[in-house]
């Protein structure tokens, strides 16, 4: 142990760095990369098997669906028109004349169908069938004395009908028929059938719905993908409805063996669209998977050999620059290591790593005296930044020393007021304090109700104590509106305008009201200010309106302006500021803003 030690350490410390550099490729590289490549070789190509397997399933499952989403907004554009009380009763009058019946085709079988955008686009055919004898054939209707659902008056070459599941009275039909009659579209088709049952009153002749399904777009279902050799839907009894290829798409329905259809090396995977009665089969190719890994391994051997190769010649390279740098690195580190600072090393132009260490060793004792200067300027400057914060801070203190003088000022005011007996002069005094301690300390933009309508109290007390006894006010919120949050300050403006503008215009009995009410199931709130001043004409009314979409901050109902534009930018369309006025009764602003 002691013998592979000293190898070791021989190995390690005494052999050059370019012999070190190609030791650690061979270890480090060149063994981990043969080993990799033997574990790819065995687990590859099973790994990319499953995978393949798994997309291919979940491309199946994803054209199931899609097909199957097709079917159920047949069904459900089918039950939308069966509960149509409208066409019950069209479908079961009695019309005595032709021109009758025509005028009641145009303006409710013509209006009902052809308005494309009641049903989605990979519908080919709605088609109303009825046994009333009075009725005429047109495109949306027909009239025919069999009602039987495999035929419905065609003469087909084979039929297959089946009820659909979780669907009351709703049918599948897969059909196709040799010759081309009149009403028919197609030889073939995929039909989802419906009985009108709804109305039971509308019982005098048989009703049924038929709406055809669009092979195109279940051709390009199939087509969106190209991972299959073959796709086939077929119904309960293995017809083919449609095929990605092999098998036509129109004509006579084809009969195919699941069992057959897979030939060695392929395989056959089924989905079973079990509401609707069909299978949705895809064939994929899995030899072609190992074709093109076998051809992937070629490559991949070829380019791992080039690469180990260049990666090789590479290393030799770098460690054979690197060295070189190193020994001479070395050197004027042991110069330096001797107290000879002043020492320049090879002139070099590198930009990389080594180049920036040879330069900067080279004007390492240069700088020496430069750095003690810039350490003894950054502490001066740290001095500095210091003793401006602190300035700062004392600054900030002394702008919070006028309000609390002012308070306090307010504050001796109302209790000498009190010892001399002027209790209503305190309490407004009192009442402006706690106003303007509002004002200053209220940091919060957004507000409870609660808070709001405390503030407003404050200032309608003071408003009362201006206008004596000719003021009185009323305030209503509702209990569950309290806690919801407002911009602050928008209703004081508007009882400050209400007081200000609308209550002296007029001598006695001046009234203000307030009122909040919180609708959840709209989630808005509606704030309401009412006053039975002096109003405005329809013209002043007007104007103010026009004018909260200025932007001139001057001049009248700045207060209105503010609370219009925080409103917008808080809201933009979600809110509306509506005011209403009327001379000689007075004026309601209403807010309507989100919970």
């Amino acid at each position: 142990m002691k013998k592979v030690r000293q190898l070791a350490h021989h190995f390690f410390y005494n052999i050059a760095f370019v012999k070190k550099m190609i030791f650690l490729f061979c270890i480090g590289i060149l063994v981990p990369m043969i080993f990799q490549q033997t574990v790819y070789y065995l687990e590859t190509e099973r790994g990319i098997k499953e995978r393949m397997l798994s997309t291919v399933n979940e491309a199946l499952d994803d054209k199931t669906l899609k097909i199957a989403s097709v079917l159920s907004e047949a069904a459900a554009l089918e039950k939308r028109y069966s509960t149509n009380e409208t066409l019950y009763q069209c479908l079961d009058k009695k019309y005595t004349k032709d021109l009758d019946y025509l005028i009641q085709y145009q303006e409710t079988f013509q209006v009902l169908f052809s308005e494309t955008n009641l049903y989605p686009y990979h519908i080919r055919m709605i088609r109303l069938y009825t046994d009333n004898p009075t009725l005429m054939n047109g495109a949306y209707v027909r009239k025919t004395s069999d009602m039987e659902l495999e035929s419905l008056g065609e003469t087909l070459d084979y039929v297959n009908l089946y009820p659909v599941k979780n669907q009351t009275n709703t049918y599948i039909r897969t059909s196709h028929e040799t010759r081309r009659i009149a009403g028919t579209s197609d030889s073939r088709s995929l039909s989802v059938i419906r009985a009108f049952d709804y109305y039971k009153q509308y019982d005098a002749y048989q009703k049924l719905i038929r709406v055809d399904v669009e092979y195109d777009d279940l051709l390009a279902i199939l087509q969106e993908t190209n991972l299959f050799e073959n796709m086939i839907l077929t119904d309960s009894n293995n017809q083919v409805v449609v095929a990605l290829n092999s098998y036509a798409n129109s004509g006579k329905m084809v009969q195919i063996n699941p069992e057959k259809i897979a030939d060695s090396g392929k395989l056959l995977l089924s989905r079973e669209l079990s509401n609707f009665g069909l299978t949705l089969y895809g064939l994929y190719d899995m030899s072609s998977i190992s074709k093109e890994f076998q051809t992937s391994r070629i490559q991949s051997f070829f380019l791992a050999t080039a690469s180990i190769l260049f990666a090789l010649g590479c290393v030799y390279l770098v460690a054979g620059n690197i060295s070189r740098r190193l020994n001479r690195l070395v050197t004027q580190a042991d110069e330096i290591a001797h107290g000879n600072f002043i020492k320049k090393a090879e002139s070099s132009t590198a930009q990389d790593e080594f180049g920036v260490l040879e330069k900067s060793m080279d004007r390492m004792s240069a700088q020496q005296e430069d750095l003690i200067e810039r350490e003894y300027k950054a502490q001066v400057q740290q001095a500095q930044l210091e003793r401006e914060t602190n300035q700062a801070r004392f600054l900030a203190l002394q702008s919070q020393v006028n309000p609390h003088f002012m308070f306090n000022a307010l504050e001796s005011i109302r209790l000498k007021a009190r010892v001399k007996g002027e209790i209503e002069t305190a309490q407004m005094i009192k009442y402006m304090a706690k106003m303007f301690r509002n004002l200053i300390e209220w940091d919060d933009n957004i507000i409870t109700v609660r808070e709001e309508i405390a503030f407003l109290d404050e200032f309608l007390h003071i408003q009362e104590y201006r206008f004596e006894d000719e003021f009185s006010y009323e305030i209503h919120v509702q209990e569950e509106a309290y806690e919801c949050k407002i911009p602050k300050m928008i209703l004081q403006p508007l009882v400050e305008n209400a007081c200000v503008h609308g209550l002296e215009a007029i001598e006695d009995k001046r009234l203000v009201g307030i009122c909040v009410t919180a609708d959840f199931t709209k989630n808005m709130l509606y704030l309401q200010v009412e006053d039975n001043g002096g109003g405005m004409t329809a013209e002043k009314l007007e104007a103010l309106k026009v004018s909260f979409q200025e932007n001139d901050e001057k001049g009248k109902s700045v207060g209105l302006k503010n609370v219009y534009r925080r409103l917008s930018l808080y809201y933009g369309d979600r809110m509306t500021f509506d005011i209403e006025s009327v001379v000689g009764k007075g004026t309601i602003c209403r807010i309507c803003i989100p919970l």
